[in-house]
């Protein structure tokens, strides 16, 4: 995703989110839309770090993923505030180590799937590598019976 993507996607959901707090909703209620928004931040992390290795600092696809940052850690500043005000100091903590441990699941999820994947590929080739060992004595002994 691209930086000005992400970063439309983080502000749509953060002004959604400051809408609901200033409406006195609770940070409950708009799970969904604050799970949105550290999406997209991630995304525009990810896409920066990528975009400075490529670029070093120049070239305007850099500076475009700077500002991007820049803007999306303002918006998890003003975010991180908010919860830390309405619901302690650990709250945000709190956040990011589940964020973590989703991330890890994630993570581990996708290992075992292609350790899986790895498993029946090599359960099918060592198949067909008996079958055909099969066929050759098979064919062996007809021609030898012949």
């Amino acid at each position: 995703m691209d930086p000005a993507s992400a970063i439309a996607i983080a502000t749509t959901s953060f002004s959604v989110i400051k809408k609901g707090f200033s409406l006195s909703k609770d940070a409950y209620s708009m799970a969904s839309d604050i799970g949105k928004f550290m999406d997209a931040i991630d995304s525009v992390k990810n896409v920066h770090k990528e975009e400075k290795k490529k670029y070093g600092s120049v070239g305007e696809e850099a500076l475009s993923s700077f500002m991007a940052h820049k803007k999306a850690q303002e918006m998890e500043n003003e975010l991180r505030n908010f919860l830390i005000a309405n619901y302690g100091f650990n709250a945000w903590q709190d956040i990011l180590r589940i964020q973590a441990k989703i991330r890890k699941d994630r993570i581990a999820e996708k290992k075992r799937k292609l350790a899986q994947i790895k498993l029946i590929i090599e359960i099918s080739f060592a198949s067909l590598a008996v079958l055909l060992g099969l066929l050759a004595v098979y064919l062996f002994a007809m021609y030898l019976k012949s």
